[in-house]
């Protein structure tokens, strides 16, 4: 009776170790069609290839501004976003903007923030590129640029990490490096399914990199800079499909 008993208890724990089995099989297959459809879609003929480019604020909200010198990032960074959108169509990129003018359809910032993530989300965007510029009011000496991400060894940040390295060969203010969301978590990057990115030009608290950043010639070296960025990303990702 107790041999029975054991043996009955060795057939359920090996029905349950199928079962699991099973399970886990199951998962698997699953994550391959769908990595599969995934790459299908990339390589399709009909794909192009998308970036949201999210000037940051606008409307009521005119972000951080030097008033001084009359600027507003929101209409500076709109500038930037614009002609960094020719550009990138330019190479037959498609590009959706969060906003192409100095209006916006929401009323608070979360509204805003929210309204971001959700036209890159819809649009199936590849790539979420937030353009900013930085103030620090207890010292006009801090300048440089940031680039955001969330995390290390991601996509996010090879894609940071390109755009990093374009602006710093511009050579107009100082290499502030990546942040992570160890260093502030940030609403639009955490929650838009695209690659993210959100990037500070500089200071406009600080004369040099608001003088700068003002200049026709540095709108569009940074313009200039963020696409490039952005596409040695791309083509670095399209040599790894075609390897794998």
């Amino acid at each position: 009776m107790i041999h029975s008993r054991r043996s009955l208890t060795a057939i359920r724990r090996e029905r349950r170790r199928k079962r699991r089995l099973r399970r886990r099989l199951f998962t698997f297959l699953t994550l391959i069609i769908i990595m599969s459809t995934f790459m299908f879609i990339k390589c399709s003929p009909n794909y192009i290839f998308t970036i949201c480019i999210d000037p940051g604020h606008g409307g009521y909200d005119p972000g951080t501004a030097n008033e001084s010198y009359e600027v507003n990032e929101k209409d500076l960074v709109l500038d930037i976003s614009l002609k960094l959108g020719k550009i990138l169509e330019e190479q037959d990129v498609k590009v959706v903007y969060t906003r192409e003018k100095d209006k916006i359809p929401w009323s608070t910032q979360i509204e805003s923030l929210m309204g971001r993530s959700e036209i890159s989300n819809d649009a199936n965007a590849d790539l979420f590129l937030s353009i900013h510029a930085n103030d620090f009011t207890e010292s006009s000496d801090v300048k440089g640029t940031e680039v955001w991400c969330r995390f290390e060894n991601t996509e996010d940040e090879a894609l940071a990490k390109e755009i990093n390295y374009r602006l710093s060969n511009i050579g107009y203010t100082k290499n502030r490096g990546l942040r992570y969301e160890k260093d502030g978590e940030l609403y639009v990057l955490k929650n838009t399914n695209a690659t993210s990115v959100l990037v500070e030009l500089g200071y406009l608290s600080n004369n040099n990199d608001l003088e700068f950043l003002s200049s026709e010639e540095g709108k569009e070296q940074c313009a200039q800079a963020l696409a490039e960025g952005i596409m040695n990303y791309y083509h670095s990702k399209q040599e790894e499909q075609m390897d794998a």
